[in-house]
Formats: C-alpha cells, structure tokens, sequence
C-alpha cells in the first residue's frame, strides 16, 4: 500500500514534542523562575508563551490520524471493499481502540494507576524516609472517562467509518471535489451546533461535565455509580466530555479527512494549486480569527479578574473544554477562539508539509531520512500510554546524574534538557530494540490481535495469505520504516526548474520565516539546493538574498532573547 511520508512524519513528530513538552512541564519549576521577572531571560518569556500553545496542539494530532484514517479508507475502496465492509471495520476498530483508550487513562497509562505507582515508587527510591507503595486503585475505578484525545480519535474513526462509507456509496461523490465539499460543510456544521450539543448534555446532567459533589460529573464511580449512569455518561462524553470532545472536535477530524481524500483522490481531479492556495488561506485566517479573540477573551479577563487570572487562563490553552464562561471566564465563545486558533496553526502545519514533501517528488528521500522521527509515530498510541518513562527519565537525570532528590516541578532549563535526552533516548533504544520482535506487546499489537477475531473480512484475508493468528498482530516494520512505497503526487522531474519554481519556493518561505522562523531555515535549505539547477535564473538570487536576511534575522533576534533581560531596560 502507498505511503505518505509526511503523514507518518507529522504523526511522529507529534509524539516527539508531546513527549519533550511533558518533560518540560514535569520538570521546570516555574515560580521559582518568575519569583524576580527583572532577571528572567527574554528567551524564557517566549519559552512561557510557545510551551502552553504547543501542549494545546491535540487537534493537529487528530487530523493527521483523521488523514491516516482516510487514506486507510480510500485505499481499501480501491482495492475493491464495499461500503458496508468499510463501515464495519471503523465501527470495530472504533470500538477497540475507545476500550484501550478506556483502559489506559484509568489503569495503564501515564495518568493511570500504574503511572501513579511508577511515579510514587521512584519518589520512594529517591527519598527511602517515604516508606513502602502500595498499589492503589485511585483511577482506574472512575478515570477511564476522562475524554482525551485518543477517545476522540475513537469515536472520530467510528463517525468518519460510517459517514465516509455512507456518501462513497452514493454515485454522486464519486467525484472527489464534491466529497471534500461536503465534508466541510460537515466540519461548519459541528462548529454551529457545539453550543447546543454542550447545552444539551447540562440539560441531562446539570453542570456536565464538571463538578458535581465530590467528583466531576462524566466520571462515574465504579462501586458507586449506577449502571444507568455509566450508559448515559457513555454517550454524553462525545458531547460534551473533558477536556476534547467531538464538539467541537469532529471538526478537526473533518479537516484531517479532507487532507487524506486530497492526498489519495485520481490525478485528473486534483486541483493541486487551487487546493493548496485555498487551504493556506484558510488556515491563516483561521489563525488570526483565533488570535484576535483569544487576545481579547484573555484581556477581559485580566480586567475583571486580574492578571493572574489572565495568566492562568493562557497556560490552560491546553484544555479544550475548559474555555468557557463557567470554567475560565471567557465571556465572548472563547472555545470557538481557542479552536481556531491552535487548530488554524495545525492546517497551515500540515498544508506546509505535504507542499514540502509530496508535492515536491521528495517522499523517498524524506522518508528515509526522517526514520527516527517516524519510528515514534508508529506506535504512537503505545508511547502516549507509557510516558511514565518520562519519570524514569527524571529519575535518572535528578537523582543518578545531578546528585538532587528527585521530584516534579523542580528543576530549571539544565534539568529540562538533561531530562528530555535521557527521556528520549530512553523510548528511541526501547522503540529499536521492540523493532526486532515487530512491537509484540504493543497497543498497536494488541488491538490488532482482537481485531482479527471480531474482523472477519480480516482475518479471511489473513489466512488466505497464510498468517497464523498469532501473527496478525504484528507490525510491518520492513514494509512501513524501512522498505515503504512511498508516495508524491508530484515527481521530481516534473519540478519547472526552468521557471524557478524552488527558488520561487524558497523566497516565499524566507518572507513567511519573519513571522515562523523554522520557515527561514527550511527557506534558506531549498535556496541552496536549487542552485544546481536554478542558478541562472534570476529568482535564485533573490531567493537566496531574501532568506539569507531572514535566517540571519531569526539568528540575530534569537541571541538577543537569550542575552537580554528586562532589567536591562531599566
């Protein structure tokens, strides 16, 4: 099957930073930093501001899964699976991944029991005087409700399963363009009705999701609770839950199919320049839409409740349910601000990327060099569960290395770094060294191991193929990390290197890079490289000129926050 390489890329880049931005927050002890803002280094302040903003990026995360799940569809259309077929594989493999997603905010993952008890047994290790740990069953019994993302992306896959296989059907959206129309009409639609669905779920459990008594209302006890309301609470979370709900979420995982049904539809109805173009548009407009309001909402805050009200509510840009009058006090839809904002970054993210990559006939070659970067996309789910490493990771750095009692929260930038190459060399030799066995034992695995037993198509196709059931688990790793099919929709040599059009490339990224720097330094690459064949035409130069200014810029801006501090200002 055809790959995309910035798919798995983005995929795993989006584990990566979840990763490093939870080992930053773990580990900074943030008002021991602030205690004298005058010495704090400028560097720090945007540090403050992209740290929060990046730890509220879910929803890219679910439109690049969105895409994967597309591409899976559309793939499986073509080699001649019938809509019903399709609907019953998403709503299966819905229906799994939601029960391991269950299971892992309560019991297994980072945030489960096991988390709680790796945590508070390293605590133990470091600092003997705490005693013996216990086991306890402290979430397990009601967090597995906790509506995160990979709750989102179940209910995603089983509503987009249904949804797609519902208009693939139909003779009319044969015609891709038509069915990328209706998808955002979709994504609109679950934007305007957001407010009733949350309305609706307070009718039915006042105040839902959040406190009610002793414990939020969508989190049911087990041993206390009624079986009645375990089903209600079921279906209201995909409403309404906390902190990412399908409201307005679904939206997100809209967008997502949109880029997968544009990376897989027939070549004679791509309108790639238009596609490109109005995506661009739209995510940037998205994003300012977003900035505008999320500046005023934080703003009037500050007003009516002091700056550090304001301030708070900045750092919790992360909870996407929280955004509210209720819940922070943002009086003007500062939800809808919110998601435009972070989730118009993430369209102008994924659109850069596949403009990058595949439409620049680069798969192969990016693939092959972004390898590391994949292999953590590829069980993502797997490294999401076990960020209890991370603690591990802290350990190590505090206690072996630093000779200081480990505990969260306590460090400053050294401790961050030094955590963050422990933590990610952790999982990177764990990852290489599962590789071998095809990641046996991972989330991945197991869900594909039920899979086969309640997926019937699957596992005639399996054996047909000659695989046990006790292989249908394991993972492609030769055909996905190493040897995949990678693929462009545009090919190296259909490049108008006689038009100058990397250099073209080259000189809007330097412009753009004024604003997002990482564009400069891609800006600057590209420029470069297509000297070799652009260097007699004139927009080489000036490519090179323009990105040479905005890369010495970022450079020269970028010494300066890490010299200046406030009171050097007086």
């Amino acid at each position: 099957m055809k790959r995309f390489a910035s798919v798995d890329f983005m995929r795993g880049l989006a584990i990566m930073l979840m990763l490093v931005l939870h080992m930053i927050m773990h580990t900074l002890n943030v008002d021991a930093m602030t205690a004298d803002m005058s010495k704090v280094r400028l560097i720090e302040f945007v540090m403050m501001v992209i740290l929060p903003f990046g730890g509220g990026m879910a929803g890219f995360f679910l439109m690049v899964s969105a895409m994967g799940n597309a591409v899976s569809m559309e793939n499986e259309l073509r080699n001649g699976a019938s809509a019903k077929a399709i609907a019953g594989r998403q709503l299966t493999g819905g229906l799994i991944l939601l029960f391991f997603a269950m299971l892992t905010e309560g019991l297994i993952g980072y945030h489960g029991d096991l988390g709680l008890f790796v945590h508070r047994s390293l605590m133990a290790a470091s600092d003997p005087a705490l005693g013996p740990v216990h086991w306890e069953w402290n979430h397990a019994l009601f967090r597995f409700n906790h509506f995160e993302t990979i709750h989102t992306i179940a209910w995603c896959i089983i509503i987009n399963g249904l949804i797609h296989s519902a208009l693939s059907a139909r003779e009319k959206f044969r015609d891709k363009n038509k069915l990328i129309l209706c998808y955002i009409k979709l994504a609109v639609l679950v934007l305007l009705l957001t407010p009733l669905a949350w309305a609706f779920a307070g009718l039915i459990i006042p105040g839902f999701p959040f406190s009610t008594g002793d414990f939020l209302s969508s989190y049911p006890r087990i041993g206390e609770a009624t079986l009645g309301r375990f089903i209600l609470v079921f279906f209201l979370e995909p409403l309404a839950g906390h902190p990412e709900p399908l409201f307005p979420y679904l939206a997100a995982s809209f967008v997502g199919t949109i880029f997968g049904l544009f990376l897989t539809m027939p070549q004679e109805q791509r309108k790639t320049k238009s596609f490109v173009s109005a995506t661009l548009r739209s995510g940037i407009i998205m994003y300012l839409i977003g900035l505008a309001g999320l500046l005023f909402n934080i703003l009037w805050v500050i007003q009516k409740q002091g700056f550090d009200a304001g301030l708070n509510l900045y750092l919790n840009i992360w909870d996407h349910r929280g955004w509210t009058q209720e819940i922070f006090g943002t009086p003007f839809i500062g939800w809808y601000f919110q998601f435009m904002l972070l989730n118009g970054f993430g369209i102008l993210v994924i659109m850069s990327m596949i403009r990058l990559v595949e439409l620049r006939g680069k798969a192969r070659s990016f693939g092959k060099r972004t390898r590391f970067v994949r292999r953590f996309g590829f069980v993502a789910f797997t490294n999401y569960s076990m960020q209890f490493l991370y603690f591990v990771a802290m350990f190590i750095a505090f206690d072996w290395l630093l000779g200081t009692p480990y505990a969260r929260y306590t460090g400053f930038w050294g401790h961050a770094a030094l955590t963050i190459l422990v933590g990610i060399g952790l999982y990177a030799v764990l990852l290489y060294l599962w590789e071998k066995i095809r990641f046996a034992g991972t989330l991945e695995w197991a869900i594909r191991e039920i899979n086969y037993f309640l997926n019937r198509e699957r596992r005639k196709k399996l054996k047909e193929k000659g695989i046990k059931w006790y292989n249908a688990g394991l993972l492609n790793v030769k055909g996905i990390l190493y040897s995949a099919d990678w693929a462009d929709l545009v090919t190296e040599s259909e490049i108008d290197h006689a038009g100058g059009e990397e250099s073209r490339l080259a000189k809007k990224l330097a412009w753009a890079g004024l604003v997002f720097p990482p564009y400069s330094i891609v800006g600057f690459s590209i420029a470069l490289r297509a000297r070799k064949k652009e260097s007699g035409h004139p927009e080489n130069r000036k490519a090179l000129i323009i990105s040479s200014a905005s890369l010495i810029f970022f450079l020269v801006w970028l010494t300066a926050f890490f010299i200046l501090t406030p009171a050097m200002f007086g």
